[in-house]
């Protein structure tokens, strides 16, 4: 009888894996063919990532180069397009959801349950909307963490010189993922540590080889950011530090700022978690056992870490989407108190798909909506902006002589990349090596300029007169030239203007 419960087990579990998986197959195709169905203007990161493909470089901006180097990587093989561009995000959303489900798959006695931790993951807005909406290095981010849990989890289990590789790899990957992605192996470390059972773990011979290997992997970029750590983190701190002088006023601004993150980030999945196992709240709250401490310290120390750095950093604000590294654990730390509990499976786990069902019907259906309904509230999206047919009104200024293209801002550059993919383009300050980089041949200069909201844009601007002079081409400020364009499916009398300029380089 107990085989046969085993059995029985067993291939629930197996079943369960499999709907799984060809459920998220399925909506991440959905949404890459819905992205596909859009116009093909760039959002703000599908542009940033457009323009920086023309380069392999060990650093790029404020952000570390892991989905950058993907990118490239991606658009050397397959070329640029909006498939390319959708798809690799698309496939980095599908491991994270693959890796989480590992995760807990791990350190959940009852496995069956690693399905609700991976859909849990659909409850947290960063995760499920705003990183499908853009948000490239969060994806990132989120595929990092989620690849270090499972991990973390299998080298505790299972130590083996591989699991420290793996172990290694994803704490590298996280170190160019995003920065804030240290505060996870940092919290874990010290979950270990406090843990009398498994402390032992830190001694072990094979967390060295982790060590070198994710050193190895954040090498290059630690090297770059030596040289231009002024560049690359006076943007981040401008973000995150505020303007009060009052100490006492700052640290209640940053743990304020905390707190309203925090609830941003997790109230709606502790919200449903308590939905969906509400017969048994009680139960799953008072639930404990070495795996749900284990779990809840990486939570409370991961916490702890941005508490100091509101107190002895002057962090002032917190924004929701800089604690993905850190409260991306949250759903797995719930369902390990479920698990502790003990309660029976099939109540909660058929509720939970029947939350993320809705979940994966309505994210696409708002990203649509969004689209569909800016002509009606005159809220156009960057989608409507017609970057495409500004592309091609210029397109014949570009084919007749060897032209470089600089624009005034990355998405306008990214646009202009993805359309023009034959021809260099350059904005005047990113990459942050952009004056080192080798200038493409050239006899021509074209200068391209908006506004964001599609005014009226002013004349030649500034930036583009020192450009000049730091080229050492003297001459007359160049005519400016208007263009108006209507919207991608925008009202008719709508229009969105966009403003260029020629200048002839002698050779």
């Amino acid at each position: 009888m107990r085989l046969d419960n085993a059995e029985t087990a067993k291939d629930a579990t197996a079943s369960g894996r499999h709907v799984l998986l060809i459920v998220l197959a399925v909506y991440f195709a959905v949404n890459v063919i819905l992205r596909m169905m859009l116009p093909h203007s760039l959002e703000l990161d599908e542009a940033e990532q457009s323009y920086f493909s023309q380069w392999l470089l060990a650093g790029y901006s404020s952000q570390p180069p892991f989905y950058n180097w993907l990118q490239y990587g991606t658009v050397q093989i397959f070329g640029l397009s909006l498939a390319t561009l959708s798809l690799l995000k698309n496939l980095l959303l599908f491991g994270s959801y693959l890796f989480y489900w590992l995760a807990a798959r791990q350190i959940l006695r009852d496995r069956q349950l690693a399905v609700v931790a991976a859909l849990g993951l659909l409850t947290i807005p960063q995760v499920a909307f705003e990183a499908q909406r853009d948000l490239s290095h969060t994806v990132a981010t989120i595929f990092a963490a989620s690849l270090f849990l499972y991990a973390l989890f299998k080298a505790l289990n299972r130590p083996s010189i591989g699991s420290f590789l793996l172990l290694g790899i994803a704490t590298g990957i996280g170190g160019i993922a995003k920065y804030n992605f240290i505060v996870l192996p940092a919290a874990a470390f010290l979950a270990l540590a406090s843990d009398p059972d498994r402390r032992r773990r830190l001694l072990d011979w094979r967390l060295l080889i982790a060590g070198v290997v994710a050193l190895l992997i954040v090498l290059p970029h630690a090297l770059w950011l030596t040289e231009h750590f002024g560049v690359t983190s006076s943007h981040t701190m401008r973000k995150l530090l505020g303007d009060d002088i009052n100490f006492i006023l700052a640290i209640f601004e940053g743990l304020g700022s905390l707190a309203l993150a925090v609830l941003g980030f997790g109230a709606l999945t502790v919200i449903l978690f308590a939905a969906v196992y509400r017969e048994r709240l009680r139960d799953v709250i008072r639930a404990r056992n070495d795996r749900t401490r284990l779990v809840g310290r990486i939570l409370l120390f991961s916490l702890g870490f941005i508490v100091l750095l509101i107190l002895f950093a002057g962090v002032e604000r917190v924004r929701d989407r800089w604690l993905t590294p850190i409260l991306l654990v949250l759903p797995l730390y719930l369902t390990v108190k479920v698990d502790a509990a003990a309660i029976e499976l099939q109540p909660g786990l058929k509720r939970m798909w029947g939350v993320a069902l809705v979940i994966m019907v309505l994210i696409p259906s708002i990203l649509f909506g969004r689209f569909a309904a800016a002509p009606i509230t005159g809220k156009y999206q960057y989608s409507h902006h017609p970057f495409q047919a500004f592309s091609d009104e210029i397109r014949p200024l570009t084919a007749s002589v060897p032209t470089l293209i600089v624009a005034s801002d990355g998405q306008l550059a990214g646009n202009l990349r993805f359309n023009l993919p034959s021809t260099p383009v350059r904005t005047t300050s990113t990459p942050t090596d952009i004056h080192a980089l080798p200038m493409p041949p050239h006899r021509r200069i074209l200068f391209v300029w908006r506004n964001s909201d599609g005014s009226m844009p002013s004349g030649f601007p500034e930036k583009f007169t020192q450009y000049l002079q730091e080229r050492g081409i003297a001459g007359s400020v160049p005519q400016a030239r208007i263009t108006a364009l209507p919207y991608n499916y925008g009202q008719p009398d709508d229009r969105y203007r966009f403003a260029y300029a020629l200048v002839e380089v002698t050779p």
